[in-house]
């Protein structure tokens, strides 16, 4: 188990960087189906679960109960907490 206060950090950024990566490809994949048949189901559907699992800070009603988000946030805390 990762308990050293820097490598917590690092991956507190990788986990960020990996959540901005999937959030552009949300957003590729939103404006891949805009304007078809599709889009009001996708956007009612499999969009809002991996935009809602990512954050808490999205579109839609509801929300996961722990994001990607969170866990960034939790690293972030372990690490500060580690190096008092």
């Amino acid at each position: 188990m990762i308990t050293d206060p820097q490598e917590l950090a690092e991956c507190a950024n990788e986990l960020e960087e990996i959540k901005d990566q999937i959030m552009g490809l949300i957003e590729q994949a939103r404006n891949t189906v805009r304007n078809t048949p599709e889009e009001n189901r996708a956007e009612s559907y499999w969009l809002a679960h991996l935009e809602m699992a990512l954050t808490k800070e999205s579109r839609y009603l509801g929300s996961s109960m722990i994001t990607m988000e969170c866990t960034i946030n939790d690293l972030r805390n372990d690490a500060d907490q580690g190096e008092d």
